[in-house]
């Protein structure tokens, strides 16, 4: 097995975007709310059978194939901890307007109420935005769970959005997001998110979208079981400050560099390959996002040549693999505490 160019998996969404990544991997939307494309996912959307699952470039699905050859795709240290999930989800995502302040459950809240051994930690690199672009994280101080019950309740997005912090963000930023905290993402902003390997969301603001977040807003469990998901702790500058890494314009290096907080590794691990000569990667599951230049992807099983705008998977059995020189690349794998390794991150 050799690394594998992917065909395109654009998703219709509830909200505006996407045009961004029509530039980037040249794929045409299908509507002004295409805002995401779902990169080597073996995961559907919540409450879908097929939608959000990528394919093979013969047409079968990636999870099939890797149900199927696990060990091949994955490795029998990654199966041990992680089974036959992937570990992770990739996702380009283009906000063309303010996305609804929402949250993800962690790791305990899921297998106590869903069944389910990941939460939702999530990171996102920023490859494009527009001046002035921001991000909301967090509450500025500790909020009662009373008084959020009643701004969601009452759909008081100015006072859920003024309880928050909010962070300008650039090309460059490395932004992770852990799981149970609240967050919106800011209109004007292309960023390759990497995030546990579930679609699981809990809105706490839909005002003014198409949904109907009294349906759709609680993962089917009731907003009083939904809301206790929720990080509603203080989050100073400081505290917040911790979850950012920035990375302009790096100088290129035969070493891979890391783009988001130390803390992510648990769950996900993301970086940069920006060689000047041919960089080798350890075997390991990987979804490879070109950003920039024209070169090889390689591997004793074989390669290719990748430009900007290729995704591609990696499987195990590939081997160590290498990424030429002049390629600018982000390599997301999974992290380092799959659910099934004791002392996993809960």
């Amino acid at each position: 097995m050799r690394p594998i160019l992917m065909p395109p998996n654009r998703l219709d969404h509830f909200y505006l975007g996407g045009s961004r990544i029509t530039d980037l991997r040249g794929v045409a939307a299908t509507s002004d709310r295409s805002p995401e494309e779902w990169l080597g996912s073996t995961v559907t959307r919540f409450g879908e059978e097929r939608l959000g699952l990528s394919s093979l470039p013969d047409g079968s699905l990636l999870r099939d194939a890797v149900d199927a050859d696990p060990d091949a795709w994955l490795g029998a240290a990654h199966t041990a901890a992680f089974g036959t999930s992937t570990g992770i989800l990739v996702k380009l995502l283009d906000a063309g307007q303010r996305l609804p302040v929402h949250l993800h459950p962690d790791r305990a809240f899921s297998r106590r109420h869903l069944d389910c051994p990941y939460g939702k930690t999530e990171a996102w690199y920023v490859l494009e935005a527009d001046e002035g672009a921001v991000c909301h994280l967090g509450f500025r101080e500790e909020l009662g769970s009373g008084e959020l019950a009643r701004l969601v309740a009452d759909q008081d997005t100015e006072a859920l959005l003024a309880a928050m912090q909010t962070i300008e963000v650039r090309p460059g930023d490395g932004i992770l997001v852990p799981s149970g905290l609240p967050h919106a993402t800011g209109q004007g902003i292309l960023v390759v998110e990497a995030q546990e390997p579930t679609d699981l969301s809990i809105l706490l603001d839909w005002s003014g979208l198409p949904l109907d977040g009294e349906v759709d807003g609680h993962l089917d469990l009731g907003f009083p079981t939904a809301l206790s998901a929720v990080d509603r702790s203080g989050w100073s500058p400081e505290r917040l400050a911790s979850l950012v890494t920035r990375t302009p314009d790096p100088a290129r290096i035969d070493a891979l560099l890391p783009l988001l907080p130390a803390a992510s590794e648990p769950f996900f691990r993301v970086h940069l390959a920006h060689p000047a000569t041919a960089l080798e990667i350890e075997p390991g599951f990987a979804v490879v996002v070109v950003l920039a230049g024209v070169g090889t992807i390689d591997s004793s099983q074989g390669g290719f040549i990748a430009s900007r705008g290729d995704v591609l998977v990696v499987p195990y059995a590939a081997g160590a693999w290498q990424v030429g020189a002049g390629l600018t690349a982000v390599v997301c794998r999974p992290g380092t505490d799959g659910p099934l390794r004791s002392g996993a991150a809960a």
